[in-house]
């Protein structure tokens, strides 16, 4: 799994940016991410500094990321 992962959500210049260095917290966003996904529409929850920030997936929602490995 990933050790530096960059997910971005929506389309520029208004995405979202979010970094994951946690391969444990990554693999759970990345679970949510494909089930949603595969069923169309569903939503993203992931923890950011105390708050959590939820997003409702559809096939209109950009969604992608960038996995490297340190």
């Amino acid at each position: 799994m990933a050790t530096n992962v960059t997910l971005y959500i929506g389309l520029p210049p208004y995405q979202t940016k979010f970094r994951f260095t946690d391969a444990e917290t990554w693999a759970r966003v990345r679970t949510q991410i494909i089930a949603a996904m595969n069923a169309g529409t569903g939503t993203i929850e992931i923890d950011r500094k105390g708050d959590k920030a939820v997003y409702v997936y559809s096939p209109v929602l950009l969604v992608n990321w960038i996995e490297t490995s340190d």
